[in-house]
């Protein structure tokens, strides 16, 4: 549907009994960023961060709102606990449309709109693992 953007800015879709269940032990580059089925036990998990999903941006010089921008993936430039870059620095506009100064320009919080992100560790099933193997781990986002 092309036009559903016009109705729901958002689809929530639950893909239920994928048939194929991967192990973590055969993981590989080629399952990044497609939708794999893995079984093992959670052995950490972070706390749920917010992450930038609409950003807008204050003028400090003539104080007008830009935006929303919207912000993509954010998953390589976390602004949680072990992210060193702050994301709304990357998204930030370059010129003001009211002044048409280069900045600065500051992330509005209270109007920018967010998602929750959070980290957990997959550790491989006891009795999946080979013997006289170490169990494999994996950090899921």
């Amino acid at each position: 549907f092309p036009s559903y953007h016009t109705i729901r800015d958002e689809i929530h879709v639950r893909i239920a009994d994928v048939p194929i269940v991967d192990s973590l032990r055969d993981l590989r580059r080629a399952h990044l960023d497609g939708l794999v089925k893995v079984s093992g036990v959670l052995t950490r998990r972070s706390g749920v961060f917010p992450q930038l999903k609409l950003a807008f941006y204050d003028c400090i010089k003539c104080k007008s709102v830009m935006g929303p921008f919207r912000v993509e993936d954010t998953t390589s430039h976390s602004s949680g606990p072990d992210g060193n870059r702050d994301v709304s620095d990357l998204h930030s506009p370059t010129i003001c449309h009211e002044c048409d100064s280069e900045g600065p320009f500051k992330l509005n919080a209270a109007r920018s709109r967010y998602r929750n992100y959070q980290r957990v560790n997959l550790q491989e099933r006891p009795g999946s693992v080979p013997p006289g193997r170490v169990p494999r781990t994996k950090e899921v986002v």
